[in-house]
């Protein structure tokens, strides 16, 4: 065991040190912006998040949170999520990541949570452990953590012609983008259907500022009976979901997720229509690839000519 200090990250100032060491190794594939790292740690537990330095150096780090938002989503309060561990390549293999988690694992278990999660959190890095980091997933195998199932971004690079559009089956539905007046109609549909994370995000939108543009929706009259949140290339990155977490690896990302219909109106191809809908939208706005985030249905979007970009571990400890 090396000499090392630990400080959580309440006590350390130099945060940009955290994204700047995971970039040197890490940025070719997984690149965190400054701005979404500070989005992404508004909501950290920073009592119970650690930084490990030698001779005040950033070694390594772990980033946990704890659900402190009045908003209620079911499970979340018994829950913990590592939102980002980190430990430099030539401090590996000496207890240092080992320690951080341990640290981690004692102030969830100090709370009585029984559940920690790789990834996951709500404004997250990953939905999972990426499997492009798998020499990792036995090491989190050896101190408890289970992997009951994997999922998937996906992606489509276009081409910027016609031919990349998707024709509509459901003539029934009229599909458009959303605008500011939509917003309590979105809200009320999110909420009758999906009253827990996606109803979050959603009032998240609209009270940081957003105008509707990065939802587009299927409308049975008047009546909203599906949505899609899209991610443009302009997008702020204080509106984004995660599939425009990777946007600085692309010339002009489009994303889109989550996305849902409802139940009355489901199996009548209004699923397709609303994916392929937001893809043409995006189209429209220039993107150069579109990203389909956290799913298992790689089936259903290679209907609508989406590849596996990235695969990921989900992982869990039962505390």
């Amino acid at each position: 065991m090396i000499n090392m200090k630990y400080v959580t990250l309440n006590d350390y100032c130099a945060k940009n040190k955290m994204y700047e060491a995971w970039n040197a190794e890490y940025g070719p594939i997984f690149p965190i912006s400054k701005e979404l790292f500070e989005r992404n740690l508004s909501n950290a537990s920073m009592s119970a998040s650690y930084v490990a330095l030698e001779n005040d150096d950033l070694v390594g780090f772990i980033i946990c949170k704890f659900w402190n938002d009045k908003f209620y989503i079911d499970l979340y309060d018994e829950s913990a999520w590592i939102s980002l561990f980190y430990v430099k390549e030539c401090y590996r293999k000496q207890g240092v990541g080992s320690e951080l988690l341990e640290r981690v694992e004692y102030e969830t278990k100090k709370l009585r949570k029984k559940h920690l999660y790789i990834g996951k959190d709500y404004l997250n890095f990953f939905p999972g452990l990426p499997v492009d980091l798998k020499s990792s997933a036995a090491w989190f195998e050896k101190r408890g953590f289970t992997r009951p199932y994997d999922t998937y971004d996906l992606i489509r690079t276009i081409k910027l012609d016609s031919l990349d559009k998707i024709p509509l089956r459901n003539q029934n539905i009229n599909y458009r983008v959303c605008n500011i007046n939509d917003k309590d109609k979105l809200i009320n549909f999110v909420k009758e259907n999906w009253p827990g994370r996606w109803l979050k995000e959603t009032i998240d939108y609209f009270d940081n500022g957003g105008t509707g543009k990065e939802y587009v929706i299927g409308l049975d009259k008047e009546t909203i009976c599906a949505f899609a949140k899209i991610g443009l290339p302009t997008t702020d990155t204080s509106l984004i979901s995660y599939s425009l977490t990777w946007r600085n690896r692309f010339a002009a990302l489009g994303g889109i997720g989550p996305l849902g219909v409802g139940l009355p109106y489901r199996k009548k191809n209004i699923g397709f229509d609303i994916v392929a809908f937001a893809t043409n939208t995006l189209i429209d706005n220039k993107v150069s690839d579109i990203i389909i985030d956290w799913t298992g249905l790689l089936d259903f979007y290679r209907r609508l000519g989406y590849e596996v970009f990235k695969s990921y571990f989900y992982m869990t400890k039962e505390l």
